[in-house]
């Protein structure tokens, strides 16, 4: 017999043991400490995941889902009930004191803390999946943001180029005008010309500190950008084009969330099934006569609508579930189209890049510089330069364009590929 006790307690033992450690482990948390200084290509994401206020609202709702999976692990449905009387008992010779006590436990017969541990865990299951699906989307946010400013500071950087290429034409201009080689008009012309070259140089400036502001938002505003850094995309986005992408958090999330209805429309199912109450009890009844027995208590669930028997409850859960596999279909394949469309972007954009050669962007830098000097040597017309240069600076500004724009295409392909956004091999 005690043999039999011992091995009934370690198979306990070991199923509570396996409730308990079947909970999902914590997910990152990245303190931050380092996303000070200067901002490195390597630490964009990362800066943004520990600096997400988003994040830190579902982890919060993670902790949540978590404590709630620790209240599923209790193993009785209620604490035992402990109650007595006490009275007086009067004869007609004699007087007695009557007392009784008893202590009753409800009991759950239905395996319905089975249940509860794995609603818990899907719905844990659930809200891991939601945080991952929301580190991704906050990764990707970040490295648009700090693709934009590095575009912008190319952008600065030609316009304050553009600006003294266009001085120094205006000013030989002027010299010519004044000594009648050329027109007042070509020398107001060209002077327009240099206005509008430095507006667009403060209206770069402009664009430059916006994007600052909007990646500093998203990294923390102790982060200082470095100015040296290429602009140049992402490494992962090659392998993600030649291949199918990885089913993503959000329709794992989906998937889950309706298996959790599923289980929790079965819970709901075996509550219905009446919990008995085991009681014991003592008293004192009679004259000094010692009583001792067992009790026990079963509910009698009566019918709808007359009694509580969990019909609609049932029945919304299950709309619930089916609401969720729908949505699942609907995810996946939207994901799917966001894929087909990603990668098409990014090929096109690949192939836009091609255009713009080294040789070919030297060469154009070449020629706008060299302007000035053929304009003052009388080789070029004044009006025929103007419009040269603003053929010339549009050529530079669409090869910034389109690296911006495959940068972009790079981040939303890695994204809609499933993979990781994070990490020093980017």
């Amino acid at each position: 017999m005690k043999t039999r006790l011992q091995t009934a307690a370690f198979g306990l033992a070991v199923l509570l043991l396996s409730r308990i450690g079947s909970a999902a482990e914590p997910p990152n948390q990245d303190s931050g400490a380092y996303c000070t200084g200067e901002l490195t290509r390597t630490m964009v994401a990362s800066c943004a995941v520990s600096s997400s206020a988003a994040l830190r609202e579902q982890l919060a709702l993670w902790r949540a889902a978590e404590a709630r999976r620790e209240a599923a692990l209790q193993i009785l449905p209620s604490n035992p009930v402990l109650s007595g009387n006490l009275a007086s008992r009067t004869g007609a010779t004699e007087r007695a004191v009557n007392w009784n006590a008893s202590i009753g436990q409800e009991i759950e017969v239905a395996g319905q803390r089975g249940l509860r541990v794995d609603v818990a865990d899907s719905e844990l299951q659930v809200q891991r999946l939601r945080l991952a699906a929301l580190r991704a989307t906050v990764a990707s946010d970040a490295w648009l943001e700090y693709f934009s400013v590095l575009a912008a500071v190319e952008r600065l950087k030609l316009a304050q180029k553009l600006e003294t290429y266009t001085q120094g034409v205006t000013a030989t201009v002027i010299a010519m005008a004044e000594k009648g080689l050329v027109s007042d008009v070509d020398a107001d012309i060209a002077e327009a010309a240099a206005l509008r070259t430095t507006q667009e140089r403060l209206r770069a400036e402009e664009q430059l500190t916006t994007a600052r502001a909007r990646l500093a938002l998203l990294v923390g505003n102790t982060v200082q950008l470095s100015l040296s850094a290429d602009l140049q995309p992402l490494k992962s986005a090659t392998a993600a084009l030649g291949s199918a992408h990885h089913e993503r958090p959000e329709v794992l999330a989906s998937r889950e969330s309706g298996m959790e209805l599923d289980r929790r429309a079965d819970l709901l199912r075996r509550a219905r099934a009446p919990n008995p109450t085991v009681s014991l009890f003592a008293q004192n009844d009679g004259f000094n006569e010692r009583v001792y027995g067992v009790g026990l208590s079963i509910p009698i669930p009566l019918p709808q609508p007359l009694g509580h028997t969990l019909v609609g409850e049932i029945a919304e859960t299950v709309a619930l579930a089916d609401r969720a596999q729908s949505e699942t279909e609907r995810t996946s394949r939207e994901l799917q189209t966001a894929f087909t469309v990603a990668a098409a972007q990014y090929d096109s954009s690949l192939k836009v890049t091609k255009l713009y050669s080294r040789e070919r962007m030297a060469r154009t830098a070449a020629r706008l510089e060299s302007i000035a000097e053929q304009v003052k040597a009388a080789r070029l017309p004044v009006r025929d330069a103007l419009v040269a240069q603003q053929v010339l600076v549009e050529r530079l500004k669409s090869e910034i364009d389109a690296r911006e724009a495959l940068c972009a295409a790079s981040v939303r392909l890695t994204l809609a590929a499933g993979i990781s956004l994070e990490g020093d091999s980017l």
